[in-house]
């Protein structure tokens, strides 16, 4: 890097460089992107003795002959005429920023949920992500990485990205010595979902780009998706859900701008691009609970938008999106999420135009729960129990015929139907059985099952058992011991 034309303008030098402050709060695009409704942003230089402006212009800019623009945007009659002190506006379109030290400028991981991988090995949060580094998600997993200018950038599952330029410029003030650092970045997407957070406050020497090898997405706007999803047809797509950015196609050098709210979908041969409305998000409940059905479906509705040919869903465990669980695309409004572990999700969803252009968001928090167990709690008990004599207690043994059988029950024995009198549990062995006491011949008690165990709450029906006046003397069992309470 030849840095000798910023050495001090007394010996041949271009820059004590400058206050460079940005004019307008908005970025500049490229040549290719700017529209009349774009304000031009400049920098600052606060000219030092001996300065020119042809000088200046001949070391600062991208060419010496734009010297005659930046002295007609001041207003300067005779451009040799400079004071020390005077403040002048430079395009910063025209600022050669390529002549200035180059500074890497590394992002890092904020998330990495499920398999992620940074250069080939497992990434962890905090790890540095330089330039030219390499990240990729696995099925049903998600990543986060902060660039050196403060943006977010989300990886959906399946999604392989590149991070092909990530450096800044510094430019320094030559009245303070403060220097200003201008980000570049640039992260090519392989293949999968980018979601993007752009931040709205950096400096930037060249717009925040996204590329796949169908378009290119200079970003103006500040949340927006690029989607590279199908390798084989080649096609990329833009949505835009606040800010704005320019999509092109790279191979017809064509391309538009999209305002928040709007998407477009390219392929390489496409002569322009079209671009559409984003669909309305779906109506979804705040909060739902989705319950397991007998044959382990679990199924999460939205309500269908007009002009969705497909749906798309993503449950996370945080509110921002940046550990996803599962990524579901579905014919319909309603989603099978049986393969997500039972628990809390934030849900969002999402209608598909047939052009394949996601719409927005529809925002939710769903609790899944397992299927309730289904027991015939009369038929298999009342014919698959009896009791046995036991020294002075009682056996009571419970035959399992039915695969719903719950786990860790509870065996519960009063005198009222009400279980307030005389209360007594005993665990329900492995094997079926349960120790009883103080039930003695000529008894009627009440007998109901429960099982608190944390994958669901049950309570059984209610049965009599009623010893014989007999018990203990010359009846010693009874078969069908419980009967149902009606």
């Amino acid at each position: 890097m030849n840095n000798k034309r910023f050495s001090p303008l007394a010996q041949g030098n271009a820059a004590q460089a400058a206050t460079f402050l940005i004019a307008f709060g908005s970025l500049l695009m490229p040549a290719w992107a700017a529209t009349a409704a774009t304000p031009e942003p400049f920098i600052s230089y606060t000219v030092q003795k001996g300065d020119s402006l042809q000088a200046l212009t001949r070391n600062l800019l991208l060419k010496s002959s734009q010297w005659g623009q930046v002295a007609q945007l001041n207003g300067l009659k005779n451009p040799n005429l400079l004071q020390p002190g005077q403040v002048i506006a430079i395009p910063k379109s025209l600022l050669n920023f390529g002549s200035q030290p180059r500074i890497a400028t590394p992002g890092k991981v904020l998330s990495a949920e499920g398999d992620v991988q940074l250069n080939g090995q497992a990434a962890k949060v905090g790890d540095a992500v330089p330039e030219g580094a390499k990240l990729q998600t696995g099925p049903n997993s998600s990543a986060v990485m902060q660039l050196g200018d403060g943006s977010r950038v989300q990886l959906m599952p399946k999604t392989l990205a590149e991070v092909t330029v990530q450096h800044s410029y510094a430019l320094r003030d030559p009245a303070s010595s403060a220097s200003t650092n201008w980000f570049s970045g640039t992260i090519r997407l392989l293949q999968g979902v980018l979601e993007t957070v752009a931040d709205k406050k950096a400096n930037r020497a060249t717009p925040l780009e996204v590329t796949t090898p169908t378009s290119v997405v200079g970003v103006r706007g500040t949340h927006f998706r690029v989607a590279y999803e199908d390798p084989a047809s080649q096609a990329a797509r833009t949505e835009v859900l606040e800010g704005n950015v320019r999509t092109d196609i790279t191979a017809q050098k064509v391309g538009s701008n999209l305002g928040g709210g709007f998407g477009a979908a390219v392929k390489p041969q496409d002569r322009s691009v079209n671009v559409v409305a984003l669909l309305a998000a779906p109506v979804a409940q705040s909060t739902t609970q989705v319950v397991r059905d007998s044959s382990a479906k679990a199924l999460y509705t939205v309500g269908a938008v007009t002009g969705a040919a497909l749906y798309r869903a993503q449950f996370a465990v945080d509110d921002k999106f940046t550990q996803i669980r599962g990524d579901f695309k579905s014919n319909g409004p309603e989603f099978d999420v049986a393969s997500l572990p039972n628990g809390t999700y934030f849900a969002r969803a999402r209608g598909v135009d047939p052009a394949n252009i996601e719409g927005f968001d529809s925002l939710a928090l769903l609790t899944l729960v397992p299927a309730p167990v289904k027991l015939v709690w009369p038929g298999e008990i009342a014919t698959g129990a009896f009791v046995t004599s036991v020294s002075n207690d009682l056996l009571l043994k419970v035959y399992n015929q039915s695969v719903d059988w719950p786990q860790g029950l509870t065996v519960q024995v009063a005198r009222d139907a009400g279980f307030t009198q005389d209360l007594q549990t005993a665990a329900l062995e492995a094997n079926g059985t349960a120790l009883l006491s103080g039930i003695t011949a000529g008894s009627l008690r009440y007998v109901r099952f429960v099982t608190t165990a944390s994958q669901a709450a049950f309570t059984s029906g209610i049965y009599s058992l009623e010893l014989p006046g007999n018990w203990g003397t010359t009846v010693l069992s009874v078969a069908q011991a419980l009967k149902p309470v009606k």
